[in-house]
């Protein structure tokens, strides 16, 4: 298993989640093109290190979503506002299960049951989310409003990733507190 002391989003960045340690400690899973590795850091510590880096503060970046966006809760974060990589949360932040995916990565979704849907990704990922559609979508929207915001304000063109089609059949079972990764 390939784990990692530190780790900065970028384009190819899919997804990132807290996962506990053996020791009960929260690291983040990352899912980068077709890889996935463990970070020793939370996946909020991963964004705002991600942040700074960019030159931004998490709090500045939730100010933006906010001034930018009608106020709302489990607001979208623009990570790198150049190449419009911006990632939203499918719970609360502070959540052990909330995911944080890249806008540009998420497909499309299928409904799998009455709060269930399963979102599909670039690289071939699939992700399970106990979720409705219509709440995912809203949160989806928020972020895609942000994104023409601030592309607008940059007055810069939106960039596309094109990817290969295999990836993670990414999904929970009610019981566990992890996400669990099986290859298709």
């Amino acid at each position: 298993m390939d784990i990692r002391d530190k780790h900065l989003l970028n384009e190819k960045t899919v997804l990132l989640t807290g996962e506990y340690n053996v020791r009960g400690e929260v690291w983040s899973r990352v899912i980068e093109g077709k890889e996935t590795f463990l970070v020793k850091q939370s996946p909020i510590t991963i964004i705002e290190e991600t942040l700074l880096h960019a030159g931004s503060k998490f709090f500045g970046a939730r100010r933006r979503a906010h001034n930018l966006l009608s106020p709302t809760r489990m607001q979208p974060i623009c990570v790198i506002p150049q190449l419009s990589i911006l990632f939203f949360p499918t719970m609360n932040r502070e959540c052990h299960r909330n995911i944080w995916l890249s806008l540009i990565h998420v497909k499309t979704t299928n409904s799998v049951g009455i709060h269930q849907i399963e979102v599909l990704t670039s690289f071939g990922h699939t992700i399970l989310l106990d979720m409705s559609e219509r709440a995912f979508n809203n949160r989806r929207l928020k972020a895609m409003q942000l994104q023409e915001a601030i592309t607008h304000n940059l007055n810069c063109p939106l960039n596309f990733y094109v990817e290969p089609k295999n990836g993670y059949y990414i999904s929970k079972s009610p019981k566990e507190y992890n996400y669990f990764l099986e290859k298709k």
